[in-house]
């Protein structure tokens, strides 16, 4: 009895532990960079969410964040709960336009 009941509070502490860590990726638009703390902010809907810029966050269509124009489509991978650093940052592409062949 004593197992089945450790067994049972352990994967609820687990449970509770990774509770808060996103499964899919982030995507919205950015809302602002603060180069002092290296966060991004960005808008998914009504929401904001932080995250960290690391020296070792791969960057995909842009060089610095500072490059990045409010408004720009991110999509964010690999955010760590625990420090909230992403390990990869891409700009989305939004509509593309249909370009007439002659």
């Amino acid at each position: 009895m004593k197992i089945i009941t450790t067994a049972i509070v352990s994967l609820l502490f687990a449970a509770s532990v990774f509770a808060g860590c996103p499964s899919k990726a982030i995507k919205g638009k950015v809302v602002s960079f603060d180069e002092e703390s290296k966060t991004l902010t960005v808008a998914q809907g009504k929401k904001e969410k932080k995250v960290q810029v690391g020296s070792k966050t791969k960057m995909e269509g842009f060089e610095c964040p500072t490059k990045l124009e409010a408004g720009a489509r991110v999509s964010i991978d690999g955010c760590n709960c625990k420090n909230k650093t992403a390990s990869k940052i891409a700009l989305s592409e939004g509509k593309k336009s249909k370009k007439k062949e002659s």
